[in-house]
């Protein structure tokens, strides 16, 4: 389950990502060294969900927030309940352009009609879903530092999200980020999705640079991992990673590099080993 998934478990699935990664993670600066040092960078691409902001969390705490609210207005007669249904709504849904973190409607008219729940529209229970949600999420002094920086080195920067352009511009809107963006590529505008190849395409043709010229951060070894073979620089974000909060079907990608968090101090780190273009 993605909400619902416990402490223990969690710590299980970080230690079972520690110990998978931590032979990769050996001398990888000298590796990224090597690997980087014919190939000026220009540009740095970011996933969103669970690389920029911990989605699984914040979706968890929203929905569980939503849940309490609903039970103290007398509209549902078990949290539980409710819970569970809804996590089966919405981890159980596979269509393309949706958003698993803002929620869509039909994961609550799917809950509402097994639990015949009446006496809320499914449409109010979305918006109030989407203002608990979005009450929650502030911004990240680590992002801004980073980007910040990738700035200052005069890097392009792109965003490239299978996701909504609702939540997109919410977030956005929110963090006050979109600034920093060169480029936002959102699955649901395009019709595409990543690891079709044709979405990293369109982030090289907008950033007009070669895939040899881009760095792709994700937490996703299936869905950002596919930018390795248009020549694009993989690294792996694995601080929120999460097993459960994958719907993208593939093969995954080993990483070029990895590393925890996107924060100044690691784009340092990871700037000052690959060349940069002038």
């Amino acid at each position: 389950m993605a909400f619902l998934d416990n402490k223990a478990n969690d710590s299980i699935y970080r230690s079972e990502i520690d110990a998978v990664y931590r032979q990769i993670a050996i001398n990888q600066q000298e590796r990224l060294m090597f690997s980087t040092k014919k190939r000026p960078i220009k540009a740095c691409a970011f996933d969103l969900g669970n690389t920029l902001i911990n989605d699984t969390q914040l979706a968890k705490c929203a929905t569980v927030e939503m849940a309490d609210w609903l039970f103290s207005k007398s509209l549902i007669q078990s949290r539980e309940a409710f819970l569970a249904t809804f996590e089966r709504a919405n981890h159980s849904s596979e269509k393309p352009f949706i958003s698993h973190t803002f929620g869509e409607i039909e994961f609550f008219e799917e809950t509402f009609e097994k639990l015949a729940i009446n006496a809320i529209s499914a449409q109010d229970a979305l918006k109030k879903y989407r203002e608990i949600l979005m009450k929650k999420i502030q911004p990240d002094k680590d992002i801004v530092d980073a980007l910040q920086l990738l700035k200052e080195k005069n890097m392009r920067i792109a965003l490239l999200s299978n996701e909504s352009v609702e939540r997109v511009d919410a977030y956005m809107k929110k963090t006050n980020l979109r600034h920093f963006f060169d480029t936002i590529i959102v699955s649901a505008s395009i019709g595409i999705e990543k690891p079709d190849l044709r979405f990293f395409q369109e982030a090289l043709n907008r950033l007009n640079i070669k895939g040899e010229e881009m760095v792709m951060f994700g937490d996703n070894e299936i869905a950002d991992g596919a930018a390795k073979k248009l020549g694009v620089f993989f690294i792996l974000v694995t601080g929120y990673m999460n097993k459960n909060w994958i719907w993208e079907k593939g093969n995954p990608y080993p990483p070029d590099y990895i590393i925890e968090k996107i924060t100044r101090k690691d784009m340092e780190v990871f700037l000052k080993t690959i060349p940069l273009h002038r």
